[in-house]
């Protein structure tokens, strides 16, 4: 396995630390929608890492889970840099293969 295949296998939204600790608490994503003020179809975008997580929606994950929002927020910026990151080594290889 390449370190490319493998950062790609590892990588992990703050939506799948979010779709565990809802678990964990037996919280359904409807529930969690509903005391977020979202849509499901917009919480699981976000469970998805299909969009950013925000600062507000942080901090309502705070005020829901309990979870301070420095947490989502560290996590959020964490996976953003693992995706630049990946992004930037296909790059590096498509140049090379080129």
């Amino acid at each position: 396995m390449t370190d490319l295949e493998l950062k790609k296998s590892l990588l992990s939204s703050p939506g799948d630390t979010i779709q565990e600790h809802i678990d964990y608490i037996g919280m359904s994503q409807a529930e969690l929608a509903e005391r977020l003020g979202r849509s499901v179809p917009k919480l699981n975008e976000l469970i998805k890492g299909k969009v950013l997580l925000t600062k507000e929606t942080a901090t309502k994950l705070e005020y829901v889970l309990s979870v301070p929002a420095s947490f989502w927020i560290n996590l959020e910026r964490k996976y953003q840099d693992e995706l630049l990151e990946i992004e930037q080594m296909e790059q590096k290889k498509n140049i090379l293969v080129s």
